[in-house]
């Protein structure tokens, strides 16, 4: 006897909803959450919510008949197939029992507005009706099965059982084919193994595409009546299957069985296929097998088996991402490899990568959408500790004259002794008040007799003792320096520095410095320099000529498959001069341009271009403006934009609905802005006493990022600092 694997009726049946209008949307209502059982307890409610509904996909139903005149079925259209009576080969499936109504329902009632819905609310649903009466013959279950798959079915659904084996000519087939997942109820015996056809799922003949199903209740504990995964275990899932309510006759009723939770599972790999139809039925088996939730013994057991269906976890990427080029590239990413923040070049603006999508594969080969563009669109602020300025420039200096008559001077941070509250300040930013970044930074400088001089420190500080600020005109430039020296410093975060300065004939000078960054966390990089000065007392003149190798590009850094993470070269030079109009009042000037090296093909990145930037500053700065050795400055700082400069992606736009295979396109990104960063800074600083001073600044910085569209930032703030 083949028998059904429900149980009985546990409460009356509800009262008959009505007839709801044709389906053109999902549209359930909370209600009709509230009573799908299945969608419920399995979470899905999102998943529903982003579309994925099992479009396009028909599941075979190999059942009892199905009550058309249900709402749920009415409603459905197109997407209720003509259905076959394998029993005498007509296209009577009119369902007396209701078991076929009610797996239907629970596998893909539709999202209507009323009742309730399956697991697959918009599967097309194909009605093989195998059961005279009560029981089916081995003869009609063959002929259901042939009929399913040779119409087109995906899925199959066999909630029906018997205890010796039956229906494995059909299912050899199916397996061969290897186009439709076969989903088979356990049985409900409360035996240590399935019932057949299920027992079939560990033969190696069935390919990996036949899942057997048994019952747990809403606290996920094996229904008393299920049988147990046994020495099916690994091709064994548990899904609800006690107090069902779903479609009945032309009303609605709850049933328990291991016939409810197969039609669950039949669902959720309706919904895989419909996201993905060029997978192969044993990859869809494979991915709810290996996605399920360990219950019972700790891995696989003989009595849950894989453990419960998780439709999120099974729809969710696996293993790893591989990107694709149409040049036959690969680069695979495990899953658990911990992210890297990526970062835009900075002479570039965020909305240069808008639009940078890919599609990558997981390790079943599964497409998903990766917007690699949006990790590389983040925007910076300007914050109160950029525009006071390091309190470090506090430095405690130790002069001593050597017996050779040369002065070694010393320069020690005293941060960390310092107390630094902010008064009346302002910031758009919305930048902690008192926040405040420490960290060491030393500087010695050794000049000798002859002229010749050395200086070496820690902590980012080479600009105090390169470019114009290693001139005699330093201090009275003081305050305008952001808008002078090299832009390349800035690429080599909290750097050491060692440099060495040679006098010439007249007032000229030659410099060499070399730069190494400390900071390994993104991109970084060392710097070189060569410096060329002219210094007379009241006009100075720098020619700084340098070459950054940089682990990133300009600033950017990316994971391997943006290609930004590589080393890179740039050259630059920056002209910049001072000249003392009075004792008080000093105007300066500088002007940088950069070549970076197109970076190579790597990952996603084909081809790309030589980057082409330029920035400049302009300075005044007021001395004795108040009182006596105060600073009062104006500047104006365009930094480092991009003149020109394209990067080439390859990127799969899409995938083919059939075969899975790439769709390939170029995406280019090009770095040149159309609008130039530009911040205008007034500052003022004195020093009180011996150990104490204050700084007031206001700033007001324009097209943020050079992205014209950005909203200009401002930021105003006083620093008093007293040294104990």
């Amino acid at each position: 006897m083949r028998k059904l694997s429900s149980l009985f009726i546990l409460t009356a049946l509800a009262s008959a909803c009505h007839l709801a209008a044709a389906q053109t949307t999902f549209a359930p209502t909370t209600t009709e959450y509230s009573w799908s059982t299945t969608v419920n307890q399995l979470g899905m409610r999102n998943i529903h919510n982003r579309g994925i509904l099992g479009q396009g996909v028909i599941i075979g139903m190999i059942d009892t008949g199905l009550n058309k005149t249900n709402p749920e079925f009415q409603s459905m259209g197109s997407r209720l197939l003509p259905g076959y009576n394998a029993v005498d080969g007509s296209s009577d499936i009119t369902d007396s029992i209701a078991h076929g109504t009610h797996t239907t329902g629970i596998a893909a009632a539709a999202g209507n507005g009323s009742g309730m819905y399956g697991v697959a609310p918009q599967a097309s649903i194909l009605m093989v009706k195998v059961f005279n009466g009560g029981t089916a013959s081995a003869s009609s279950i063959n002929r259901g099965i042939d009929y399913a798959a040779a119409h087109g079915a995906r899925v199959i659904n066999l909630s029906l059982g018997a205890p010796t084996g039956i229906g494995d000519a059909s299912l050899r087939a199916v397996a061969a084919s290897n186009n439709a997942v076969v989903v088979v109820a356990a049985g409900n015996d409360g035996a240590a193994t399935p019932d057949w056809p299920g027992r079939y799922a560990k033969e190696s003949w069935t390919n990996g595409t036949l899942i057997v199903v048994g019952a747990v209740d809403a606290n996920k504990r094996l229904a008393s009546f299920s049988n147990k995964a046994g020495d099916t275990a690994q091709y064994f899932l548990v899904a609800p299957g006690v107090n069902i309510i779903s479609s009945y006759n032309t009303g609605y009723g709850y049933l328990s069985g291991t016939s409810m939770a197969a039609p669950a599972v039949s669902g959720a790999a309706a919904l895989i296929t419909g996201y993905w139809p060029y997978l192969r039925a044993n990859q869809v088996a494979s991915i709810l097998l290996n996605t399920a939730d360990d219950l019972g013994a700790p891995g696989v057991d003989a009595v849950y088996g894989r453990g419960l269906v998780n439709v999120n976890r099974a729809l969710s990427p696996i293993g790893s991402y591989t990107y694709r080029t149409a040049n036959g590239g690969r680069t695979t990413v495990s899953l658990n490899t911990p992210g890297v923040t990526s970062t835009r070049p900075s002479v570039s603006t965020p909305s240069a990568f808008k639009g940078l999508v890919t599609q990558v594969f997981d390790a079943f080969g599964r497409n998903y959408s990766s917007d690699e563009g949006a990790a590389m669109m983040g925007r910076s602020l300007m914050t109160l500790d950029s525009v006071l300025g390091r309190p470090d420039r506090m430095l405690d200096a130790a002069d001593q004259v050597l017996r050779s008559g040369s002065r070694l001077t010393r320069l020690q941070s005293r941060q960390t002794d310092t107390v630094q509250p902010r008064l009346g300040a302002l910031n758009t930013s919305g930048e902690a008040w008192n926040h405040v970044q420490r960290s060491d930074a030393s500087m010695v400088i050794l000049q000798h007799t002859s002229g010749l001089s050395f200086s070496a420190g820690d902590g980012g500080l080479s600009g105090m003792s390169l470019g114009l600020m290693g001139s005699s005109m330093a201090q009275r430039l003081s305050g305008a320096d952001n808008a002078l020296g090299n832009p390349l410093l800035g690429f080599a975060p909290k750097h050491q520095f060692a440099s060495m300065s040679l006098p010439l004939r007249g007032h000229w000078s030659w410099r060499l410095a070399t730069i190494r960054s400390k900071a390994y966390d993104a991109a970084s990089g060392d710097v070189n320099l060569m410096e060329l000065g002219y210094d007379n007392g009241t006009q100075a003149l720098n020619i700084s000529t340098g070459q950054l190798s940089e682990q990133g590009l300009l600033g950017g850094y990316s994971r391997p498959q943006m290609g930004l993470n590589q080393q890179t070269g740039t050259a630059g030079l920056t002209v910049s001069g001072a000249w003392a109009l009075s004792a008080n009042w000093t105007v300066t000037g500088s002007v940088s341009r950069t070549r970076t090296t197109a970076p190579t093909a790597s990952g996603l990145l084909t081809s790309a271009t030589d980057i082409r930037a330029d920035g400049f500053g302009l300075g005044l700065v007021v001395a004795n403006s108040w009182r006596a050795d105060d600073r009062l400055s104006f500047s104006i700082n365009a930094p480092l934009r991009a003149r020109s400069g394209t990067l080439n992606y390859s990127v799969v736009a899409d995938v083919d609905p059939n075969t899975g295979a790439p769709i390939y396109a170029t995406h280019t990104v090009n770095l040149a802005p159309t609008a130039r960063e530009w911040t205008a800074e007034t500052r003022y600083a004195t020093r009180l006493t011996a150990t104490s001073s204050i700084s007031a600044v206001a700033a007001l910085r324009v097209h943020p990022d050079h992205d014209a569209n950005a909203p200009a930032q401002l930021a105003a703030g006083v620093r008093f600092n007293q040294s104990f």
